[in-house]
This record gives structure tokens, C-alpha cells and sequence, in this order.
């Protein structure tokens, strides 16, 4: 972000606070982004356990790689959207990006530990607690950037992350549960990120 876009943002964000508005969420685009791709690939891997989907058990990894490829494209080309976008320097937008980040950062060391628990151990469950905490660190993210910013609308979307984070846990192992997370994806990235795509402001504000 260049000084001149920093300083557009700060006055935009002064004039949001003068009339008493808070400063509409820019993310939106990465959680629809994030949250289809956890849904199909969640759905793909339900039907590959179930049988449901005539493909080799191997093949499971390889739908985790095209998910990686994919989440790093359209990050790069939702990053490029954003920064066009005003509000950036908000301190509600600052907590969701970095509140964000660090939910990944975190995602990413539970896929290191649970992977290798599978291959070291041969315990091929070990990665369903990737989706339980997943959602858990959902529900977190989501409630921070619904305190910092005033948007207490994201508030029920955090629970009910928090409530299908359980649920996750209870039923570790079973093979439907990556059925319900593809529906959980759906309901708390999503539909919230759909909602803040709706509100965001105008490239020309």
C-alpha cells in the first residue's frame, strides 16, 4: 500500500467515523473463495470414503494439492481486487486480514502434526482433526473481526463454527463428517463472505 493509497483510506475511514458508520469488510472475497474450495474438496473426499466416488484412497492427497494450487491463485488475484478497494487501513479490516493470517498460519502446522501422525503412526483418522480445529479457528476469526469492527451480524456465524467444531471432535473417524463440513464450509465462510462482497464499498468511494 503506497502513502497516497494509505492516506485515501485514513480519510475515508474518518468520514465513516464522523457519520457515526463502521467501515464496510473488504475480506469477503477470500471466505467465498476458501469456503468453496473446502466444500468441494470436503464433498470429493466424502464421496471417495463412502465409495460413493469410484477413485483410490491415494488419490485423496492429490485433491489437497489442486486445493493449495487453487487457494494460492485466487488469493493472488483477490489480493490484487482488495487493494483497490477502500477501507483497507480500517482497524476492522486490519483485524480481519491479520486475525486471518494467523488462523492459516496455524491450519498449517495442524496438517504438518496430523499428516505425519497418519504416516508415522498409521493412524489414517489423525487428519479429520485438521477439520475440527479448522472450524474452531473459523469461529475465532470471525469473532474478532466481528468485535473490532462493531459487526455483531458475524457474531452467529462464529457459534455456529464453534458449535460444528464440536460436533467434528465428538465423531472424529467417521466418514459423513467430511460431508457435514462441506455444508459447515458453506454456512460460515460462504454465506458471512457472500454477505461482505454485498456490502463492500465502491472502487470510486
Amino acid at each position: 500500500m503506497t502513502r497516497e493509497e494509505l492516506a485515501q483510506d485514513l480519510a475515508y475511514a474518518r468520514t465513516l467515523a464522523e457519520e457515526g458508520r463502521h467501515a464496510p469488510l473488504i475480506g469477503g472475497g477470500f471466505l467465498v473463495l476458501f469456503g468453496v474450495l473446502l466444500a468441494v474438496c470436503y464433498a470429493v473426499q466424502w464421496a471417495v470414503l463412502t465409495g460413493r466416488l469410484p477413485l483410490p484412497g491415494e488419490l485423496i492427497g492429490l485433491i489437497w494439492v489442486g486445493f493449495g494450487a487453487c487457494a494460492m491463485i485466487g488469493s493472488m488475484v483477490l489480493s490484487a481486487r482488495v487493494r483497490r478497494l477502500p477501507g483497507g487501513a480500517a482497524i476492522s479490516n486490519r483485524v480481519d486480514r491479520n486475525v486471518w493470517q494467523g488462523v492459516a498460519a496455524a491450519i498449517l502446522v495442524v496438517v504438518a502434526g496430523t499428516v505425519l501422525r497418519a504416516i508415522v503412526k498409521d493412524d489414517l483418522t489423525a487428519p479429520d482433526a485438521i477439520m475440527a480445529s479448522g472450524f474452531g479457528l473459523y469461529g475465532v476469526a470471525l469473532y474478532a473481526t466481528a468485535t473490532a469492527g462493531g459487526h455483531a451480524w458475524l457474531r452467529s456465524f462464529a457459534m455456529l463454527a464453534w458449535a460444528l467444531s464440536g460436533l467434528l471432535w465428538f465423531f472424529t473417524g467417521e466418514p459423513w463428517l467430511y460431508l457435514l463440513a462441506a455444508a459447515g464450509a458453506g454456512a460460515v465462510l460462504i454465506v458471512p463472505g457472500l454477505i461482505m462482497m454485498r456490502r463492500e464499498p465502491s472502487t470510486t468511494v
